[in-house]
């Protein structure tokens, strides 16, 4: 989702690409130091359980990463036998650097993906030991979204966090554009009349960024989706089952063509290309956009900028007439699960159990405003009216985060540069579809054990 978030995905504020890094170092989030990771010689000549804990979390959740060192701080206190290091992924090295300690079998113990895909192509390969081995199923019936990361009657990993995707609208802008403030669009056609009024009005009609393929990649997640009766639609295509990749690839021009009408229309900031999503995404609180879509957790910081009583929230307008087109797009972004070579599995996911206690969920909620993805979290502890709407958005109905289940060699080579075709003007939604084409091809010539693998879990077989 999955923000970050946010980025999600950044997902959901998911960089993708894959990128060089050196064998055990791994460089902290946002550049601000080097760790190096303790080997299981190390941990054991210490006399000690060592628990490397290799952590993605904060372009998600800001203060992520603070409330996870406090819980380790508590977990050492009451567990004195137990040391867990935390070392802080980013963005551009959290699929990389587990893929070279795939290799070399070292490094940590637990690690952070993003959810369904990235963590179940590793598990797939053997490189990920179902968490589900070492937790009970009465624990895990309180942790929501598992399906995300599922395969049979396995769990692969632990949710920690959910994340929801609205569509945010400034009612003053509304009003300055004689709509009405408190009704935000729900249908394709409502959104359009809202943007050609806002624009009339001299007002950006949405604020977003694609320099990074974010905005192109959530529209893929929110969109392509609601052409699709089914996710197997999508990881079908992608596993080039029959006919199935054809009837993907024309589904993406469709929905290309959508992007690139909203983009000639005017109704997104003419800067697009030029900014970052987080960029893009400022354009909101500074009231220079009417519409974003953004996460929860941006949604409750804009509040504060321009008011809460200003801030409305829907989930994105209806535009496809498939059957997932009614789903919303919450989900977990991120996940935490056992590498296969960790000699202290049993201890780990102990420790990962902890952090579902409620008094630790509770805190999650209070220190950054994230909802907690486990259903012993006491929804009455959300008070503002705001987070009320929002999380009543994300636990209400199916949801679906459809970048979730295409490969992230995939994602970062084809979904994310094909969007910035569109909204730099310098593709066609046709060329959108080659290229795209042209990276399922690749991927499949490329990496054919993992295509192998990807086919028999899209088909189930």
């Amino acid at each position: 989702m999955k923000s970050n978030y946010p980025s999600m995905r950044a997902r959901w504020s998911r960089n993708r690409i894959i990128t060089k890094v050196v064998s055990v170092l791994c460089v902290a989030a946002m550049g601000l130091g080097v760790a190096v990771i303790p080997t299981a010689t190390q941990a054991s000549a210490s006399g000690k359980t060592n628990i490397n804990y290799w952590f993605w979390g904060e372009s998600d959740i800001p203060g992520m990463t603070k409330w996870m060192q406090q819980r380790i701080t508590t977990y050492e206190k009451a567990n004195p036998s137990v040391t867990i290091t935390l070392v802080p992924q980013s963005n551009t090295t959290i699929i990389s650097s587990f893929q070279l300690a795939s290799q070399s079998k070292t490094g940590p113990d637990v690690d952070t993906q993003w959810a369904t895909l990235p963590t179940l192509l590793p598990a797939l390969q053997g490189e990920v030991t179902p968490i589900s081995n070492y937790v009970s199923k009465s624990e895990m019936s309180h942790w929501l979204n598992t399906n995300e990361n599922t395969i049979g009657n396995k769990v692969y990993a632990m949710p920690l966090y959910l994340i929801g995707v609205p569509l945010v609208w400034n009612k003053k802008l509304f009003v300055k554009a004689g709509l009405n403030p408190n009704v935000g669009p729900k249908t394709w056609a409502q959104f359009l009349a809202d943007c050609a009024a806002l624009k009339k009005h001299g007002i950006t009609p949405l604020g977003m960024g694609n320099q990074d393929g974010y905005f192109g990649a959530w529209m893929f997640a929110i969109y392509e989706k609601q052409i699709l009766n089914s996710i197997n639609q999508l990881t079908q295509g992608v596993a080039n089952v029959g006919s199935s990749q054809a009837k993907l690839l024309a589904s993406l021009k469709t929905m290309y063509t959508m992007l690139s009408g909203l983009i000639k229309s005017g109704y997104v900031n003419s800067n697009v290309e030029s900014l970052s999503l987080n960029q893009g995404w400022q354009l909101f609180p500074q009231s220079k956009a009417a519409m974003s879509f953004t996460t929860d957790g941006n949604v409750l910081a804009w509040a504060k900028a321009v008011g809460e009583k200003n801030v409305g929230v829907t989930r994105p307008p209806v535009w496809g007439t498939g059957k997932l087109a009614s789903t919303y797009d919450t989900t977990q972004s991120s996940d935490e699960f056992l590498a296969s070579w960790s000699t202290n599995k049993a201890a780990a996911a102990k420790f990962l159990t902890f952090l579902h206690t409620t008094a630790n969920m509770v805190a999650l909620n209070k220190e950054t405003g994230a909802f907690p993805a486990d259903n012993r979290f006491p929804a009455k502890d959300i008070t503002d009216p705001l987070a009320k709407a929002l999380d009543k958005l994300d636990t209400s109905g199916t949801s679906v985060w459809l970048e979730n289940d295409i490969p992230p060699q995939i994602d970062s080579n084809a979904d994310l540069p094909a969007g910035q075709l569109i909204t730099s003007g310098s593709g066609s939604p046709a060329a959108a579809v080659a290229l795209w084409k042209q990276q399922l091809q690749k991927w499949q010539l490329q990496q054919p054990t993992q295509f192998t693998l990807f086919k028999k879990w899209a088909t189930g077989s």
